[in-house]
């Protein structure tokens, strides 16, 4: 008999569907075979194949240790495996690659699996990437991306380094900094500095007098009279920051559907411009107490020639 423990990322899912990934190498008639054969039990029942199994479940298999072997799921995993760019990783951190269109987290059950942090789990319990031996700590990460906002996210691979970066976020210790074409010309350095508050029935942030205050530096890099590429460093990281600033300066994101001008983004849905034109391009590590041999590194989004591509067409054309 051999026992197993879902993990969380393995978790709410059917059990046939469970063996079917847990045992990569089995054809699915031989799964199907053994669950009629009552060879799984979860939690110490007999397991059907339309029963659920959920984290910390414990599963029992009755099945010889060959066929274990045989059928488990392959160990020579790389991160594409798992829909990830890795930019950096060592024994503390890793910093991923996220696309557009991807969600940071799940924000219902039907995200599940289908999220930046399920992915990097994924990789890190699969491959072992991390010390496991600390059955109260889940590998985190330390910044989250809008959907349809590309770019570098930072995770903790053990708690340590968690609780250390998420300190130097509070203390400005990592400089975040995005890559935007915006409508309008922008020729000099300027900063938002101002106080919001959310909108909650429309997932929105306005201008509020006492809301939490948010300062944004941005920075031109070139202009072709009506567009301009900009570069946005954080100084403080609400929701929606960026995009709420650059619209209050009266030059908003093109592709930005919330905060952005309908008819600039109805002249350039021919680009492929459908969403925010936002990139968390670049992060930059000071000081940090326990993570000392990161500072001064910096680390970049390979995303970055897919900005200055599209700069170049909408530049050259409009």
């Amino acid at each position: 008999m051999i026992e197993i423990e879902i993990s969380e990322n393995d978790g709410n899912q059917r059990f046939d569907r469970f063996l079917r990934k847990y045992f990569e190498n089995a054809p699915l008639s031989v799964i199907q075979k053994n669950i009629r054969k009552k060879n799984f039990k979860i939690n110490d029942k007999r397991a059907k194949k339309d029963d659920f199994v959920y984290a910390n479940d414990k599963v029992k298999m009755y099945i010889k240790d060959e066929d274990y072997k045989r059928w488990l799921t392959k160990t020579d995993f790389k991160p594409q495996d798992f829909d990830l760019n890795i930019i950096y990783e060592d024994r503390n951190i890793i910093i991923m690659d996220k696309d557009r269109g991807v969600l940071t987290h799940s924000s219902s059950k039907k995200d599940y699996g289908n999220n930046l942090v399920d992915n990097m789990l994924s990789y890190l319990y699969k491959t072992k990437s991390f010390d496991m031996s600390d059955k109260t700590f889940k590998p985190a990460v330390v910044n989250r991306l809008d959907r349809n906002t590309a770019g570098l996210v930072i995770g903790a691979k053990n708690a340590k380094s968690l609780r250390a970066l998420n300190k130097a976020i509070r203390d400005n210790l990592i400089d975040k900094y995005y890559l935007t074409i915006v409508k309008g010309n922008i020729a000099k350095e300027f900063t938002i500095d101002t106080n919001i508050k959310k909108n909650e029935n429309k997932n929105k942030i306005k201008k509020a007098t006492g809301g939490s205050r948010i300062r944004t530096f941005f920075r031109p890099i070139e202009s072709n009279g009506k567009f301009t590429l900009l570069e946005c460093k954080l100084d403080t990281g609400k929701t929606h920051q960026i995009r709420f600033s650059l619209r209050e300066n009266g030059t908003p994101i093109i592709g930005d559907r919330k905060y952005g001008s309908k008819s600039v983004n109805d002249t350039l849905n021919k680009y492929g411009v459908h969403n925010q034109i936002l990139l968390a391009y670049k992060v930059k590590f000071s000081k940090i107490k326990g993570l000392e041999y990161l500072e001064g590194t910096e680390f970049y989004s390979e995303k970055k020639k897919e900005i200055y591509r599209l700069k170049e067409k909408i530049f050259t054309k409009e």
